[in-house]
């Protein structure tokens, strides 16, 4: 089952007398012209992920920083998480560019145990305890969901040695998928009970069992690589390990996102003959572009291509919000061969 399979038999679902019944409707990418979309329940599964995933006990109170952005779900599932935890969700969203030490003083006197954070804000929350910046107070840290967060346990241990780490593996289309906990060993999740996990020349095939799946998810062919594995921290069953995205596919803070689309929507403004995507250190992507003839080479036509390919693309945005720098557009000659995406180490 493909992304557009599904998108497909989402559409479908929507058009049935009645709808899809109480669920959410989410984006995994695509564009405004051929959206991926997805269906999720109301209650996103969280109270079937707390039975084997339970990081936070009823008198914690959790600060939720992942944004509430344009069909983004982490900040919605980790809220309905606290709720079915007998928890206390402080609903933030992404903090401030400035004065972000002064929202770390608040979380303090707030009494906050927990922190859900996306990968750009663990950036933020690492880069500000290795100024000297400890917080003490951080008991619980809840990572990924539907972004896949890479944040090197060795690093979280070296600033938080005090804190426990509790992620989850999973995709917009696919919601949670894996969970592990403290005792897991690093990049292995064990699949959530109703999530059957295959895998295919390299790639991971997720089906669905659960009855308030709408449509039902069968072998959906996710954009990332991985392998099964084994664990040492006892729990039974199967364990898989997440490599990361397979071409055409490239992540940006957590969020898969696809070089051909990228282009097409270059393409389309009709200021560019041809395009490709290069990926280098840091999650920044450069949109390479054949300026069509007669179009000048300039700042403003940059500008102008990079802000219509963020406007008609349903997710790159949001992953860009955090940092500007992460997504440029630049014209050059000659393209690199015909590949969409490029990985190059500068």
């Amino acid at each position: 089952m493909t992304r557009e399979d599904l998108a497909r038999a989402t559409e479908e679902a929507l058009s049935l007398p009645g709808g899809a019944g109480p669920a959410l409707l989410w984006a995994d990418g695509g564009t405004l012209a051929d959206p991926a979309l997805t269906l999720l329940p109301a209650d996103m599964f969280a109270p079937d992920v707390r039975t084997v995933w339970n990081p936070l006990r009823p008198s914690d109170v959790l600060a939720n920083l992942h944004p509430p952005g344009r069909l983004s779900q982490d900040h919605y599932f980790h809220n309905r998480l606290a709720a079915e935890s007998g928890a206390t969700a402080l609903a933030l969203g992404r903090l401030p560019d400035g004065g972000h030490e002064d929202w770390l003083d608040l979380l303090a006197r707030l009494g906050v145990t927990a922190v859900a954070a996306p990968p750009e804000a663990m950036e933020r929350l690492l880069s500000g305890t290795a100024a000297g910046r400890p917080v003490p107070w951080l008991r619980t840290l809840l990572l990924g969901g539907a972004t896949h967060d890479t944040t090197p346990d060795w690093l979280i241990a070296e600033r938080f040695p005090y804190t426990e780490v509790w992620r989850l593996y999973g995709t917009p289309s696919t919601g949670a998928t894996g969970h592990r906990g403290p005792q897991c060993l690093t990049d292995v999740y064990h699949p959530l009970p109703y999530q059957h996990v295959e895998f295919s020349g390299g790639r991971l095939l997720v089906t669905s069992l659960h009855p308030d799946r709408n449509p039902p998810l069968i072998r959906y062919r996710t954009a990332d690589r991985g392998e099964p594995a084994a664990c040492t921290c006892g729990l039974p069953g199967p364990a898989l390990r997440v490599f990361g995205s397979a071409e055409p596919y490239v992540r940006l803070h957590g969020r898969a996102v696809s070089a051909q689309e990228l282009v097409c929507l270059a393409v389309a403004t009709g200021e560019v003959t041809a395009a490709q995507v290069a990926v280098g250190r840091g999650q920044r992507l450069q949109l390479r572009v054949r300026l069509a003839p007669g179009v000048p080479d300039d700042h403003h036509t940059h500008a102008w291509i990079r802000f219509r390919v963020l406007e008609g693309h349903l997710t790159l945005a949001a992953c860009v919000d955090e940092r500007a720098d992460a997504f440029e557009v630049v014209a050059v000659d000659e393209l690199d061969g015909t590949a969409v995406l490029v990985t190059e180490d500068a």
